[in-house]
């Protein structure tokens, strides 16, 4: 139960944090005077990537065998 509430919690992190990041990157194509926007971006990239990877590695404790087996879950790690 503490494992799926973890990639529950995870997995909503990753994709709002990327969801973010992407419109700010979006802005910061439009407005090129934005220069601050950019590092913000850059440090989310970095969340989402230690949360998707804070993800598989509790997928891959509570099932007992390394996430990326199927379609489904390689694709998630894309």
């Amino acid at each position: 139960m503490l494992f799926a509430t973890l990639e529950h919690i995870l997995t909503h992190i990753s994709f709002s944090t990327i969801s973010i990041v992407i419109t700010i990157h979006l802005i910061t194509l439009l407005v090129r005077e934005l220069g601050g926007l950019r590092d913000s971006s850059e440090k989310g990239m970095i969340a989402t990537f230690f949360s998707i990877t804070g993800f598989l590695v509790s997928r891959w404790a509570s099932s007992g065998h390394f996430p990326l087996s199927n379609l489904y879950e390689s694709l998630i790690f894309l």
